[in-house]
């Protein structure tokens, strides 16, 4: 396997976590809409806060990461890895303050998209973890492998 075909699993990753990071930015410009609109309430607060966190982390990671720096790992599996705690656990009276609702109703309404939206931040999470995105964002190839033309020291 080559430098190049390594490089995928990395930039799923971002590409992934800038996916997921949009899903939460819309998230947090409906609570910041409802806080607009409506009274102050704490769940508006708290869901903007949450939201607009999750989008940082997955935005900024998803640029580091195209950028080769670990620090974009750490950040989409981090930032992963909350999205799914908060979506698995966030259930009944809890959920308003990590999920916007528009008259009582999410506003992922249909179980397919929401389902495919929890998959996508699965495997934005996957991808971050797993080796060759590792490999890559560090610079590394197998031993038998060539480093590619751009990479040669002056003398090879």
């Amino acid at each position: 396997m080559s430098q190049n075909q390594s490089s995928g699993t990395a930039i799923g990753a971002a590409v992934l976590a800038f996916l997921c990071g949009t899903r939460y930015l819309s998230e947090a410009g409906t609570f910041v809409g409802q806080l607009a609109v409506f009274e102050p309430a704490p769940q508006y607060f708290v869901g903007m806060a949450w939201n607009g966190a999750l989008t940082a982390t997955l935005f900024l990671g998803g640029v580091l990461v195209l950028l080769r720096r670990t620090l974009g790992r750490t950040l989409v599996a981090a930032g992963a890895a909350l999205a799914l705690v908060a979506t698995v656990l966030a259930n009944g009276a809890v959920r308003v303050y990590f999920f916007a609702e528009v008259d009582g109703e999410p506003l992922v309404t249909s179980e397919v998209a929401a389902f495919a939206l929890f998959v996508m931040t699965f495997a934005a999470l996957v991808l971050a973890v797993i080796r060759p995105t590792s490999d890559w964002l560090e610079g590394r190839r197998r031993d038998d492998e060539e480093p590619s033309k751009q990479d040669r020291l002056p003398g090879w």
